[in-house]
Protein backbone atom coordinates (compact mmCIF):
# COMPACT_ATOMS: atom_id res chain seq x y z
CA UNK A 1 0.00 0.00 0.00
CA UNK A 2 1.36 3.43 -0.93
CA UNK A 3 1.31 6.26 1.55
CA UNK A 4 -1.48 7.93 -0.41
CA UNK A 5 -3.82 4.96 -0.18
CA UNK A 6 -6.45 5.63 2.48
CA UNK A 7 -6.84 3.14 5.30
CA UNK A 8 -10.32 1.63 5.14
CA UNK A 9 -11.74 0.55 8.48
CA UNK A 10 -13.98 -2.53 8.81
CA UNK A 11 -17.68 -1.88 8.28
CA UNK A 12 -18.48 -2.38 11.97
CA UNK A 13 -15.32 -0.77 13.31
CA UNK A 14 -17.24 1.07 16.05
CA UNK A 15 -18.57 -2.24 17.39
CA UNK A 16 -15.03 -3.63 17.51
CA UNK A 17 -13.86 -0.57 19.44
CA UNK A 18 -16.73 -0.73 21.92
CA UNK A 19 -16.21 -4.44 22.53
CA UNK A 20 -12.54 -3.71 23.18
CA UNK A 21 -13.50 -1.05 25.73
CA UNK A 22 -15.95 -3.45 27.41
CA UNK A 23 -13.33 -6.18 27.71
CA UNK A 24 -10.63 -3.76 28.84
CA UNK A 25 -12.81 -2.22 31.56
CA UNK A 26 -14.07 -5.63 32.66
CA UNK A 27 -10.48 -6.77 33.16
CA UNK A 28 -9.05 -3.60 34.73
CA UNK A 29 -11.92 -2.50 36.94
CA UNK A 30 -13.22 -5.53 38.79
CA UNK A 31 -12.85 -3.49 41.98
CA UNK A 32 -15.10 -0.74 40.59
CA UNK A 33 -17.80 -2.44 38.51
CA UNK A 34 -21.06 -3.29 40.24
CA UNK A 35 -24.48 -4.72 39.41
CA UNK A 36 -25.67 -1.94 37.03
CA UNK A 37 -22.63 -2.38 34.78
CA UNK A 38 -22.65 -6.19 34.91
CA UNK A 39 -26.34 -6.22 33.97
CA UNK A 40 -25.53 -3.94 31.04
CA UNK A 41 -22.68 -6.23 29.94
CA UNK A 42 -24.99 -9.24 29.92
CA UNK A 43 -27.86 -7.46 28.19
CA UNK A 44 -25.65 -5.93 25.51
CA UNK A 45 -23.91 -9.21 24.75
CA UNK A 46 -27.29 -10.93 24.43
CA UNK A 47 -28.30 -8.57 21.63
CA UNK A 48 -27.92 -9.58 18.00
CA UNK A 49 -24.97 -7.99 16.23
CA UNK A 50 -27.30 -5.73 14.24
CA UNK A 51 -28.97 -4.54 17.44
CA UNK A 52 -25.59 -3.88 19.03
CA UNK A 53 -24.62 -1.82 16.00
CA UNK A 54 -27.83 0.21 15.96
CA UNK A 55 -27.60 0.91 19.68
CA UNK A 56 -24.02 2.13 19.31
CA UNK A 57 -24.98 4.28 16.32
CA UNK A 58 -27.53 5.93 18.61
CA UNK A 59 -25.24 6.07 21.62
CA UNK A 60 -22.27 7.56 19.78
CA UNK A 61 -24.27 10.49 18.45
CA UNK A 62 -25.20 13.62 20.34
CA UNK A 63 -28.57 13.77 22.03
CA UNK A 64 -30.95 11.25 23.55
CA UNK A 65 -33.63 11.31 20.82
CA UNK A 66 -33.55 10.13 17.21
CA UNK A 67 -36.03 9.95 14.34
CA UNK A 68 -36.35 6.37 13.19
CA UNK A 69 -37.12 7.47 9.62
CA UNK A 70 -33.72 9.16 9.41
CA UNK A 71 -31.76 6.03 10.36
CA UNK A 72 -29.93 4.48 7.42
CA UNK A 73 -26.76 2.43 7.71
CA UNK A 74 -25.50 -0.10 5.18
CA UNK A 75 -24.48 -2.59 7.88
CA UNK A 76 -27.98 -2.47 9.46
CA UNK A 77 -30.33 -3.49 6.61
CA UNK A 78 -33.39 -4.18 8.77
CA UNK A 79 -33.83 -1.10 10.94
CA UNK A 80 -37.45 -1.82 11.91
CA UNK A 81 -36.87 -5.33 13.28
CA UNK A 82 -33.65 -4.19 14.96
CA UNK A 83 -35.51 -1.28 16.54
CA UNK A 84 -38.10 -3.71 17.91
CA UNK A 85 -35.35 -5.86 19.44
CA UNK A 86 -33.82 -2.85 21.16
CA UNK A 87 -37.22 -1.84 22.50
CA UNK A 88 -37.98 -5.29 23.90
CA UNK A 89 -34.55 -5.51 25.55
CA UNK A 90 -34.86 -2.07 27.16
CA UNK A 91 -32.17 -0.23 25.17
CA UNK A 92 -34.54 2.30 23.56
CA UNK A 93 -38.14 3.34 23.87
CA UNK A 94 -40.44 5.01 21.41
CA UNK A 95 -41.30 8.23 23.15
CA UNK A 96 -44.95 9.23 22.77
CA UNK A 97 -45.06 11.90 25.46
CA UNK A 98 -44.16 15.51 24.61
CA UNK A 99 -40.56 16.43 25.35
CA UNK A 100 -39.13 19.81 24.27
CA UNK A 101 -35.87 18.16 23.23
CA UNK A 102 -37.70 16.27 20.46
CA UNK A 103 -38.49 19.45 18.55
CA UNK A 104 -34.81 19.97 17.77
CA UNK A 105 -34.89 16.88 15.54
CA UNK A 106 -37.16 18.61 13.02
CA UNK A 107 -36.45 21.35 10.50
CA UNK A 108 -38.13 24.71 10.76
CA UNK A 109 -40.37 23.89 7.80
CA UNK A 110 -41.44 20.60 9.35
CA UNK A 111 -42.38 22.35 12.59
CA UNK A 112 -44.34 25.06 10.75
CA UNK A 113 -46.27 22.36 8.91
CA UNK A 114 -46.98 20.44 12.12
CA UNK A 115 -48.03 23.47 14.23
CA UNK A 116 -50.03 26.07 12.33
CA UNK A 117 -49.99 28.60 15.19
CA UNK A 118 -46.27 29.25 14.71
CA UNK A 119 -45.00 32.46 13.08
CA UNK A 120 -42.95 31.57 10.01
CA UNK A 121 -40.97 34.80 10.39
CA UNK A 122 -39.46 33.55 13.63
CA UNK A 123 -36.01 32.00 13.78
CA UNK A 124 -35.85 28.30 14.58
CA UNK A 125 -34.40 29.06 18.04
CA UNK A 126 -37.44 31.24 18.78
CA UNK A 127 -39.79 28.53 17.53
CA UNK A 128 -38.11 25.94 19.75
CA UNK A 129 -38.47 28.21 22.76
CA UNK A 130 -42.16 28.81 22.04
CA UNK A 131 -42.85 25.09 21.61
CA UNK A 132 -41.02 24.26 24.83
CA UNK A 133 -43.39 26.56 26.72
CA UNK A 134 -46.58 25.55 24.90
CA UNK A 135 -48.97 22.67 25.60
CA UNK A 136 -48.55 20.85 22.30
CA UNK A 137 -49.42 17.31 21.22
CA UNK A 138 -46.86 14.59 20.72
CA UNK A 139 -44.84 14.42 17.53
CA UNK A 140 -44.85 10.64 17.26
CA UNK A 141 -47.68 10.69 14.72
CA UNK A 142 -45.44 12.38 12.15
CA UNK A 143 -42.39 10.27 12.91
CA UNK A 144 -41.32 7.63 15.42
CA UNK A 145 -38.93 9.15 17.93
CA UNK A 146 -36.60 6.81 19.79
CA UNK A 147 -35.15 7.71 23.16
CA UNK A 148 -31.85 6.02 23.95
CA UNK A 149 -31.69 4.29 27.33
CA UNK A 150 -28.87 2.89 29.48
CA UNK A 151 -26.80 6.01 28.83
CA UNK A 152 -25.60 6.14 32.43
CA UNK A 153 -24.08 2.67 32.20
CA UNK A 154 -22.35 3.45 28.90
CA UNK A 155 -21.07 6.80 30.18
CA UNK A 156 -19.70 5.18 33.33
CA UNK A 157 -17.90 2.44 31.37
CA UNK A 158 -16.36 5.06 29.06
CA UNK A 159 -15.38 7.12 32.10
CA UNK A 160 -13.48 4.14 33.51
CA UNK A 161 -11.67 3.66 30.20
CA UNK A 162 -10.80 7.28 29.40
CA UNK A 163 -10.57 8.59 32.98
CA UNK A 164 -12.92 11.51 32.26
CA UNK A 165 -16.24 12.28 30.60
CA UNK A 166 -14.62 13.92 27.59
CA UNK A 167 -13.21 10.71 26.13
CA UNK A 168 -14.14 10.08 22.50
CA UNK A 169 -14.46 6.74 20.74
CA UNK A 170 -13.30 8.53 17.59
CA UNK A 171 -9.79 8.55 19.11
CA UNK A 172 -9.57 4.91 18.01
CA UNK A 173 -10.37 5.99 14.46
CA UNK A 174 -7.80 8.78 14.52
CA UNK A 175 -5.16 6.26 15.59
CA UNK A 176 -6.11 3.48 13.18
CA UNK A 177 -6.43 5.56 10.02
CA UNK A 178 -2.98 6.97 10.68
CA UNK A 179 -3.90 10.60 11.40
CA UNK A 180 -2.00 10.39 14.68
CA UNK A 181 0.86 8.06 15.52
CA UNK A 182 0.79 7.04 19.17
CA UNK A 183 3.74 5.71 21.14
CA UNK A 184 3.44 1.96 21.63
CA UNK A 185 2.84 1.15 25.28
CA UNK A 186 3.03 -2.09 27.23
CA UNK A 187 -0.61 -2.83 28.12
CA UNK A 188 0.45 -5.19 30.90
CA UNK A 189 1.72 -2.13 32.80
CA UNK A 190 -1.49 -0.11 32.56
CA UNK A 191 -2.98 0.90 35.90
CA UNK A 192 -6.63 1.79 36.64
CA UNK A 193 -7.54 5.45 36.68
CA UNK A 194 -9.62 4.95 39.81
CA UNK A 195 -8.85 3.12 43.02
CA UNK A 196 -12.48 2.74 44.09
CA UNK A 197 -16.02 2.95 42.79
CA UNK A 198 -16.60 5.95 45.04
CA UNK A 199 -13.76 7.84 43.36
CA UNK A 200 -15.10 7.11 39.87
CA UNK A 201 -18.65 8.05 40.87
CA UNK A 202 -17.32 11.30 42.33
CA UNK A 203 -15.86 12.23 38.94
CA UNK A 204 -19.17 11.31 37.29
CA UNK A 205 -21.19 13.43 39.73
CA UNK A 206 -18.90 16.43 39.30
CA UNK A 207 -19.29 16.17 35.53
CA UNK A 208 -23.08 16.09 35.89
CA UNK A 209 -22.97 19.12 38.18
CA UNK A 210 -20.79 20.96 35.68
CA UNK A 211 -23.36 20.25 32.96
CA UNK A 212 -26.20 21.45 35.18
CA UNK A 213 -24.35 24.69 35.94
CA UNK A 214 -23.76 25.25 32.22
CA UNK A 215 -27.46 24.83 31.46
CA UNK A 216 -28.43 27.18 34.31
CA UNK A 217 -26.08 29.87 33.03
CA UNK A 218 -27.21 29.38 29.42
CA UNK A 219 -30.74 30.08 30.64
CA UNK A 220 -29.49 33.25 32.40
CA UNK A 221 -30.75 31.98 35.74
CA UNK A 222 -29.11 32.95 39.06
CA UNK A 223 -26.79 30.11 39.96
CA UNK A 224 -27.08 30.78 43.69
CA UNK A 225 -30.76 29.74 43.57
CA UNK A 226 -29.93 26.26 42.30
CA UNK A 227 -26.73 25.19 44.04
CA UNK A 228 -27.33 22.80 46.89
CA UNK A 229 -24.88 21.56 49.48
CA UNK A 230 -22.37 19.39 47.66
CA UNK A 231 -19.93 16.85 49.16
CA UNK A 232 -16.90 18.93 48.21
CA UNK A 233 -14.75 17.53 51.01
CA UNK A 234 -15.42 13.98 49.79
CA UNK A 235 -14.75 14.89 46.17
CA UNK A 236 -11.53 16.65 47.12
CA UNK A 237 -10.34 13.61 49.09
CA UNK A 238 -9.90 11.43 45.98
CA UNK A 239 -6.93 12.14 43.66
CA UNK A 240 -8.93 11.92 40.41
CA UNK A 241 -12.07 13.72 41.48
CA UNK A 242 -10.07 16.41 43.28
CA UNK A 243 -8.81 17.75 39.94
CA UNK A 244 -12.32 18.04 38.53
CA UNK A 245 -13.68 19.44 41.79
CA UNK A 246 -11.04 22.17 42.00
CA UNK A 247 -11.73 23.35 38.44
CA UNK A 248 -15.45 23.53 39.13
CA UNK A 249 -14.96 25.28 42.47
CA UNK A 250 -12.94 27.99 40.72
CA UNK A 251 -15.67 28.40 38.12
CA UNK A 252 -18.40 28.71 40.75
CA UNK A 253 -16.33 31.07 42.90
CA UNK A 254 -15.62 33.31 39.90
CA UNK A 255 -19.35 33.48 39.14
CA UNK A 256 -20.09 34.65 42.67
CA UNK A 257 -17.31 37.20 42.36
CA UNK A 258 -18.80 38.55 39.12
CA UNK A 259 -22.24 39.02 40.71
CA UNK A 260 -20.54 40.68 43.72
CA UNK A 261 -21.46 37.99 46.22
CA UNK A 262 -17.97 38.34 47.62
CA UNK A 263 -18.38 36.38 50.85
CA UNK A 264 -19.83 33.47 48.86
CA UNK A 265 -16.96 33.69 46.37
CA UNK A 266 -14.47 33.67 49.23
CA UNK A 267 -16.14 30.56 50.64
CA UNK A 268 -15.70 28.65 47.37
CA UNK A 269 -12.15 29.89 46.74
CA UNK A 270 -11.25 28.67 50.23
CA UNK A 271 -11.85 25.04 49.24
CA UNK A 272 -8.66 24.97 47.15
CA UNK A 273 -5.20 26.47 46.66
CA UNK A 274 -5.24 25.74 42.94
CA UNK A 275 -4.26 28.94 41.08
CA UNK A 276 -5.75 31.47 40.84
CA UNK A 277 -7.70 30.75 44.07
CA UNK A 278 -5.24 32.44 46.45
CA UNK A 279 -4.83 35.49 44.22
CA UNK A 280 -8.60 35.92 44.00
CA UNK A 281 -8.86 35.53 47.80
CA UNK A 282 -6.32 38.32 48.33
CA UNK A 283 -8.30 40.60 46.02
CA UNK A 284 -11.56 39.74 47.76
CA UNK A 285 -10.11 40.24 51.22
CA UNK A 286 -8.95 43.67 50.12
CA UNK A 287 -12.45 44.52 48.85
CA UNK A 288 -13.89 43.36 52.15
CA UNK A 289 -11.47 45.66 54.05
CA UNK A 290 -9.62 42.68 55.54
CA UNK A 291 -6.21 44.22 54.80
CA UNK A 292 -4.24 42.18 57.34
CA UNK A 293 -5.65 38.92 56.02
CA UNK A 294 -4.86 39.94 52.44
CA UNK A 295 -1.26 40.83 53.30
CA UNK A 296 -0.78 37.62 55.30
CA UNK A 297 -2.01 35.48 52.40
CA UNK A 298 0.12 37.42 49.90
CA UNK A 299 3.17 36.72 52.07
CA UNK A 300 2.31 33.01 52.02
CA UNK A 301 2.12 33.15 48.23
CA UNK A 302 5.47 34.90 48.03
CA UNK A 303 7.18 32.35 50.26
CA UNK A 304 5.58 29.30 48.63
CA UNK A 305 4.18 30.20 45.18
CA UNK A 306 2.26 27.61 43.17
CA UNK A 307 3.42 29.17 39.90
CA UNK A 308 5.05 32.28 38.45
CA UNK A 309 1.79 34.21 38.28
CA UNK A 310 1.23 33.81 42.03
CA UNK A 311 4.80 34.88 42.74
CA UNK A 312 4.58 38.01 40.61
CA UNK A 313 1.14 38.95 41.90
CA UNK A 314 2.29 38.63 45.52
CA UNK A 315 5.35 40.80 44.82
CA UNK A 316 3.34 43.52 43.15
CA UNK A 317 0.56 43.45 45.74
CA UNK A 318 2.97 43.73 48.67
CA UNK A 319 4.91 46.47 46.89
CA UNK A 320 1.71 48.47 46.50
CA UNK A 321 0.98 48.02 50.18
CA UNK A 322 4.45 49.25 51.09
CA UNK A 323 5.37 45.92 52.65
CA UNK A 324 8.28 45.21 50.29
CA UNK A 325 10.04 47.06 47.51
CA UNK A 326 11.33 44.73 44.83
CA UNK A 327 12.08 44.70 41.16
CA UNK A 328 8.89 44.40 39.12
CA UNK A 329 8.08 43.46 35.55
CA UNK A 330 7.46 47.16 34.83
CA UNK A 331 11.03 48.02 35.85
CA UNK A 332 12.49 45.24 33.70
CA UNK A 333 10.56 46.49 30.69
CA UNK A 334 11.53 50.11 31.38
CA UNK A 335 15.25 49.26 31.43
CA UNK A 336 15.17 47.14 28.25
CA UNK A 337 17.07 48.15 25.07
CA UNK A 338 15.09 49.81 22.28
CA UNK A 339 15.11 49.50 18.49
CA UNK A 340 13.10 51.34 15.83
CA UNK A 341 11.54 49.59 12.84
CA UNK A 342 8.88 50.39 10.27
CA UNK A 343 5.37 49.55 11.40
CA UNK A 344 4.91 45.89 10.41
CA UNK A 345 1.96 44.55 8.45
CA UNK A 346 2.25 41.21 10.24
CA UNK A 347 3.61 40.10 13.60
CA UNK A 348 6.06 42.45 15.25
CA UNK A 349 8.28 39.48 16.23
CA UNK A 350 8.72 38.53 12.57
CA UNK A 351 9.57 42.12 11.66
CA UNK A 352 12.21 42.24 14.42
CA UNK A 353 13.62 38.92 13.20
CA UNK A 354 13.95 40.40 9.70
CA UNK A 355 15.71 43.41 11.24
CA UNK A 356 18.37 41.19 12.80
CA UNK A 357 18.75 38.98 9.74
CA UNK A 358 19.44 42.12 7.68
CA UNK A 359 22.15 42.91 10.23
CA UNK A 360 23.95 39.61 9.76
CA UNK A 361 22.24 37.35 12.31
CA UNK A 362 20.58 33.99 11.78
CA UNK A 363 17.51 33.24 13.84
CA UNK A 364 13.97 32.08 14.22
CA UNK A 365 10.73 33.04 15.94
CA UNK A 366 11.12 30.23 18.44
CA UNK A 367 9.10 31.12 21.55
CA UNK A 368 8.05 27.83 23.22
CA UNK A 369 8.73 25.67 20.15
CA UNK A 370 12.44 25.09 20.77
CA UNK A 371 12.38 24.60 24.52
CA UNK A 372 9.39 22.27 24.40
CA UNK A 373 10.98 20.30 21.57
CA UNK A 374 14.24 20.02 23.49
CA UNK A 375 12.36 18.81 26.57
CA UNK A 376 10.33 16.23 24.65
CA UNK A 377 13.32 14.75 22.83
CA UNK A 378 15.64 14.86 25.86
CA UNK A 379 13.20 13.12 28.20
CA UNK A 380 11.26 10.92 25.77
CA UNK A 381 11.94 7.72 27.71
CA UNK A 382 10.98 9.39 31.00
CA UNK A 383 7.75 10.84 29.62
CA UNK A 384 6.60 7.46 28.28
CA UNK A 385 7.87 5.34 31.17
CA UNK A 386 4.89 3.14 32.17
CA UNK A 387 6.33 2.15 35.55
CA UNK A 388 4.83 5.13 37.42
CA UNK A 389 1.21 4.08 37.09
CA UNK A 390 0.30 7.07 34.94
CA UNK A 391 -0.66 5.21 31.75
CA UNK A 392 -4.13 3.71 31.77
CA UNK A 393 -5.15 2.87 28.19
CA UNK A 394 -3.50 2.53 24.76
CA UNK A 395 -4.76 5.85 23.36
CA UNK A 396 -2.88 8.02 25.84
CA UNK A 397 -0.42 10.49 24.38
CA UNK A 398 1.09 11.58 27.70
CA UNK A 399 1.21 10.39 31.32
CA UNK A 400 -1.83 11.34 33.37
CA UNK A 401 0.27 13.12 36.02
CA UNK A 402 2.25 15.28 33.59
CA UNK A 403 0.65 18.53 34.77
CA UNK A 404 1.02 17.69 38.45
CA UNK A 405 3.99 18.39 40.69
CA UNK A 406 4.06 14.63 41.33
CA UNK A 407 5.49 14.18 37.81
CA UNK A 408 8.74 15.80 38.93
CA UNK A 409 8.64 14.43 42.46
CA UNK A 410 8.28 10.81 41.36
CA UNK A 411 10.75 11.04 38.46
CA UNK A 412 13.41 13.40 39.78
CA UNK A 413 16.03 10.67 39.89
CA UNK A 414 15.22 9.52 36.34
CA UNK A 415 15.33 13.09 35.04
CA UNK A 416 18.70 13.75 36.65
CA UNK A 417 20.08 10.43 35.42
CA UNK A 418 19.07 11.32 31.88
CA UNK A 419 20.70 14.75 32.06
CA UNK A 420 23.87 13.25 33.54
CA UNK A 421 24.27 11.21 30.35
CA UNK A 422 24.88 14.45 28.46
CA UNK A 423 28.41 15.11 29.68
CA UNK A 424 29.35 16.81 26.41
CA UNK A 425 27.52 18.79 23.77
CA UNK A 426 28.22 16.01 21.27
CA UNK A 427 26.55 13.42 23.50
CA UNK A 428 23.55 15.71 23.91
CA UNK A 429 23.24 16.33 20.17
CA UNK A 430 23.64 12.64 19.33
CA UNK A 431 20.84 11.75 21.74
CA UNK A 432 18.53 14.39 20.27
CA UNK A 433 19.26 13.18 16.73
CA UNK A 434 18.66 9.53 17.61
CA UNK A 435 15.34 10.15 19.33
CA UNK A 436 14.26 12.53 16.57
CA UNK A 437 14.91 9.88 13.90
CA UNK A 438 13.47 6.93 15.86
CA UNK A 439 10.31 8.68 17.02
CA UNK A 440 9.63 11.03 14.12
CA UNK A 441 5.91 11.73 13.75
CA UNK A 442 4.82 10.09 17.01
CA UNK A 443 2.53 12.27 19.13
CA UNK A 444 4.40 13.96 21.94
CA UNK A 445 2.83 16.97 23.61
CA UNK A 446 6.12 18.86 23.54
CA UNK A 447 7.39 18.08 20.07
CA UNK A 448 6.12 19.81 16.94
CA UNK A 449 7.64 17.84 14.08
CA UNK A 450 8.87 20.66 11.87
CA UNK A 451 11.90 20.47 9.60
CA UNK A 452 13.54 23.38 11.44
CA UNK A 453 13.42 21.71 14.86
CA UNK A 454 16.45 19.42 14.77
CA UNK A 455 18.96 21.78 13.07
CA UNK A 456 18.00 24.67 15.35
CA UNK A 457 18.25 22.50 18.46
CA UNK A 458 21.76 21.54 17.34
CA UNK A 459 22.69 25.24 17.14
CA UNK A 460 21.12 25.83 20.54
CA UNK A 461 23.07 23.00 22.20
CA UNK A 462 26.31 24.09 20.55
CA UNK A 463 26.05 27.72 21.67
CA UNK A 464 24.27 27.76 25.05
CA UNK A 465 26.01 26.75 28.29
CA UNK A 466 25.45 23.02 28.79
CA UNK A 467 24.80 23.40 32.50
CA UNK A 468 22.27 26.15 31.84
CA UNK A 469 20.38 24.00 29.33
CA UNK A 470 20.09 21.18 31.84
CA UNK A 471 18.96 23.56 34.57
CA UNK A 472 16.16 24.92 32.37
CA UNK A 473 14.96 21.43 31.38
CA UNK A 474 14.82 20.36 35.00
CA UNK A 475 12.90 23.50 35.96
CA UNK A 476 10.38 22.88 33.17
CA UNK A 477 9.62 19.45 34.62
CA UNK A 478 8.59 20.84 38.02
CA UNK A 479 5.34 22.48 36.87
CA UNK A 480 4.85 21.36 33.29
CA UNK A 481 1.61 23.17 32.51
CA UNK A 482 2.98 26.60 33.38
CA UNK A 483 6.69 26.09 32.77
CA UNK A 484 6.38 24.84 29.21
CA UNK A 485 5.24 28.32 28.15
CA UNK A 486 6.42 31.92 28.42
CA UNK A 487 9.83 31.55 26.73
CA UNK A 488 11.40 34.44 24.77
CA UNK A 489 10.12 35.14 21.27
CA UNK A 490 13.35 35.07 19.25
CA UNK A 491 16.47 32.93 19.18
CA UNK A 492 19.33 34.60 17.25
CA UNK A 493 22.88 33.48 16.56
CA UNK A 494 25.94 34.75 14.68
CA UNK A 495 29.42 33.19 14.67
CA UNK A 496 30.04 32.16 18.30
CA UNK A 497 27.41 34.50 19.69
CA UNK A 498 23.71 34.01 20.42
CA UNK A 499 20.85 35.92 22.03
CA UNK A 500 17.26 35.35 23.15
CA UNK A 501 14.87 38.29 22.93
CA UNK A 502 11.42 38.82 24.38
CA UNK A 503 9.95 41.36 21.95
CA UNK A 504 7.63 44.03 23.29
CA UNK A 505 5.89 46.54 21.05
CA UNK A 506 4.53 49.84 22.40
CA UNK A 507 1.95 49.32 25.18
CA UNK A 508 2.75 45.59 25.36
CA UNK A 509 3.46 44.24 28.85
CA UNK A 510 5.40 41.29 30.23
CA UNK A 511 3.35 38.43 31.61
CA UNK A 512 4.26 36.82 34.91
CA UNK A 513 5.43 33.65 33.16
CA UNK A 514 7.60 35.63 30.73
CA UNK A 515 9.22 37.50 33.61
CA UNK A 516 9.80 34.20 35.42
CA UNK A 517 11.72 32.76 32.47
CA UNK A 518 13.66 35.96 31.85
CA UNK A 519 14.90 35.89 35.44
CA UNK A 520 15.50 32.14 35.39
CA UNK A 521 17.44 32.18 32.11
CA UNK A 522 19.53 35.01 33.53
CA UNK A 523 20.33 32.91 36.59
CA UNK A 524 21.27 29.98 34.32
CA UNK A 525 23.81 32.22 32.50
CA UNK A 526 21.79 32.12 29.28
CA UNK A 527 21.84 35.38 27.32
CA UNK A 528 18.36 36.87 27.28
CA UNK A 529 16.90 40.36 27.14
CA UNK A 530 13.63 42.17 26.72
CA UNK A 531 13.69 44.17 23.49
CA UNK A 532 11.41 47.18 23.21
CA UNK A 533 10.24 48.19 19.76
CA UNK A 534 9.25 51.63 18.50
CA UNK A 535 7.75 52.29 15.08
CA UNK A 536 9.65 54.81 12.99
CA UNK A 537 6.69 55.63 10.78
Amino acid sequence: MSKKDPIILPEKYYLDYFNYVLSFVEQQYKHVLDQPEYLFYQAFRDLSEQAQCLYLRFSNRRGDFFRISKISYAEIPDVQDTKEELMHQGFIRINESPDPRQFQLFTKQELLKQFDFLDRNQKKEEILLELSEADVPTLHESDEIAEVLKNEEVDFIKLLFFGHRGGRMTDFVVRDVGNVKIEKLDETKFKPWFQSREEALSVMHISQLKRMIYEIQQANLPLEDYLEEMPWDTWLSYPRSAKSAEKLLLKIAYYFEQVQLWEKALEYYSFTDKPPARERKVRLLEKLDAKEGAIALANEMLEDPRNATEYTFAYDFLNRKGVRINRSMTERLKNAPLISISRPTGKVEDAVLDYFIENGWDGMHSENFLWRGLFGLSFWSVIFDESHGSFHHPLQRQPSDLNDTVFFESRQELLNDQLNKFRTRKQFINHIKRIHDEKYGIANRFVYWHESLLPTLEVMIEKLPLKGLKTVLLEMSKIMKENSAGFPDLFLWKDDDYQFYEVKSPNDQLSAQQLFWLDFLDSAKIKVEVLRVNYSE
